[in-house]
């Protein structure tokens, strides 16, 4: 181990010749290799520090060590040369050989892990693969960007319908809640109706039995006294007799119609296939002694076979023929003509009921219909007012509208539409 230290030393002589007693220090031969050298240690020396900033900045390059070994290997090649350069004056070979046997351990090393990773180095892609890769990025980044846009817009959209939707539900609900008040006050009217009604099925009651059987008390008192059984009266007695029966009789006329126009509203009598020739027919029979005194014509047209009740038919026709006879002009005799048309698209038929009568003004086309409207004083026409209106509630219970056109001194004429016939071709 001594002798070895002991060695050390004799590796720092400088006794020996530099190399520019070889070049026979001629001028131009030290020049150029001194140059030479010093230009090659120099490019050896950049490349190590070129290999650092090349690491520094890309910090997620693989295999770094290997690197760190070519710029070690470089660096010391470097080394070699500069030491050839300080050779040429002086005779350093111990440790320029030192330095070579360094670059020479580096190199090996270098060389023999340099292979193993050329494989791995020929599988990594190409610049046109990294380019056509890059190029594949861009088209889906872009596409994923379209895509955004797209998912952003549909968002927005549906931001938009999720607050139509909003307004609607609010609307709906708010339509929901008036059609709920709605409901509720129709019930309301419902339920008055009802009352209504049984108001007046309670009327009807007291009207047939509580005040009738006073009034006919009265009609009998009146008759035994108008007999003289009882008395004599002078005229004036006789006159307020009479008045009083005439009034008795009108409330008897009164009550009647009331009845008949209540009885509409509370029958429940079924509907049924019914002819109605037949019911003109019958109405005008029970009209005859009226039509003979009047000298009236009663003019029908083909009739078509209708739905409903047959009792409140035969009334409603009875109640207009009744109404034509009894407005007839004085100087002309009655003509009365009664018209259908089916129209089977609608499943109605409509009655025309018309008179050369003396009209009305269409002022009162909607009067008419009510209950107790007359046009004309008692001492002019007979009758309660009751007539009309007790065939609107008619029509109306078959579901159906009557109107009045008119005019003064040229007639009048009644529409009304009534249901078909389910059956056209079965029997009344």
């Amino acid at each position: 181990m001594s002798e070895a230290l002991s060695l050390i030393p004799s590796w720092f002589d400088t006794t020996f010749m530099g190399h520019g007693h070889c070049y026979l220090w001629r001028s131009d031969l030290v020049v150029l290799h001194t140059v030479s050298d010093t230009l090659i240690a120099a490019s050896y020396f950049t490349i190590p520090v070129a290999l650092y900033v090349l690491l520094h900045k890309r910090k997620d390059l693989e295999y770094d060590w290997m690197f760190v070994l070519f710029a070690l290997f470089i660096f010391c090649c470097g080394l070699t040369h500069l030491m050839a350069v300080y050779n040429v004056w002086n005779g350093a070979y111990y440790v320029s050989g030192g330095l070579k046997a360094l670059t020479a351990l580096v190199s090996l090393l270098t060389a023999a892990l340099i292979w193993p990773l050329i494989p791995k180095a020929v599988s990594l892609p190409r610049p046109a693969e990294l380019q056509a890769a890059n190029h594949e990025l861009q088209a889906e980044i872009a596409l994923r960007l379209s895509s955004e846009q797209s998912l952003e817009k549909a968002h927005v959209e549906l931001k938009g319908r999720i607050e139509e939707l909003t307004r609607t539900k609010l609307r709906l609900e708010q339509e929901i809640e008036q059609r709920s008040r709605l409901e509720r006050q129709q019930l309301e009217q419902t339920r008055a109706l009802t009352r209504s009604n049984e108001d007046l099925e309670q009327f009807a009651f007291i009207a047939s039995h509580d005040l009738r059987e006073p009034l006919r008390k009265l009609l009998a008192f009146t008759q035994m006294l108008m007999s003289g059984k009882y008395g004599e009266f002078n005229e004036k007695g006789e006159q307020f007799v009479r008045y009083i029966r005439e009034a008795a009789e009108r409330m008897d006329a009164l009550l009647n119609s009331l009845l008949g126009y209540s009885r509409i509203s509370t029958s429940r009598e079924g509907h049924e296939n019914v002819n109605l020739a037949r019911i003109v027919d019958e109405a005008c029979r029970d009209l005859q002694l009226r039509i003979d005194e009047t000298g009236a014509t009663i003019q029908v047209d083909d009739l078509c076979r209708v739905h409903g009740d047959p009792a409140q038919l035969r009334q409603l026709i009875q109640n207009l023929l009744s109404n034509s006879l009894k407005y007839c002009s004085p100087e002309t005799p009655p003509v009365i003509s009664v018209v259908a048309r089916p129209n089977e698209a609608s499943g109605r038929c409509e009655v025309i009921v018309s008179d050369n009568g003396i009209g009305f003004d269409m002022a009162y086309g909607e009067q008419i219909f009510e209950v107790f409207k007359r046009l004309h004083g008692r001492g002019e026409y007979e009758g309660t007012g009751m007539g009309l209106a007790i065939c609107r509630k008619i029509v109306e219970r078959h579901g159906g509208r009557i109107t009045a056109q008119g005019s003064e001194g040229e007639g009048a004429q009644f529409r009304f539409d009534l249901p078909l016939a389910a059956e056209p071709g079965g029997s009344a």
